[in-house]
């Protein structure tokens, strides 16, 4: 009779995210509310617009902190430093040439998101923190 040998593994690695594929996290804090810029013509979706010229959105979150910040998820991983923002900075990460288009669009549809951050997460939510 033949036999399988199992071999289990020693231990898992548990610091990742994975939906079938790898999956990247960031928060873009706008600094300013962006609930009021919703339409077609609106702050979110020019924001939209710049993250999915880079990757493909899985998941967005709802808008949290008094409307001022929102996370992303998008698939792959993007180590590294390649990447060249819209206004030909290069050498950036992902999230700095994120941050670097977002910031680029100024005041827009009356929203000043010049100052906005993006900032790479994982995916972890603190109780104190969940969003209800």
């Amino acid at each position: 009779m033949a036999t399988v040998t199992k071999v289990n593994p020693a231990s898992t690695t548990t610091n990742f995210e994975v939906v079938g594929k790898d999956i990247t996290f960031f928060t873009v804090d706008y600094i300013n509310a962006v609930n009021g810029s919703a339409g077609p013509s609106g702050v979110q979706k020019a924001v939209l617009d710049i993250i999915l010229n880079r990757a493909t959105i899985v998941a967005a979150g709802p808008l949290v902190d008094t409307n001022t910040q929102q996370t992303f998820a998008v698939e792959g991983e993007f180590p590294g430093s390649g990447f060249t923002a819209i206004d030909g900075t290069t050498g950036l990460s992902f999230v700095a040439a994120l941050q670097d288009d977002i910031r680029n669009l100024g005041t827009y549809d009356s929203v000043d998101v010049s100052a906005a951050t993006v900032t790479a997460t994982k995916l972890g939510i603190l109780t104190a923190a969940a969003v209800a």
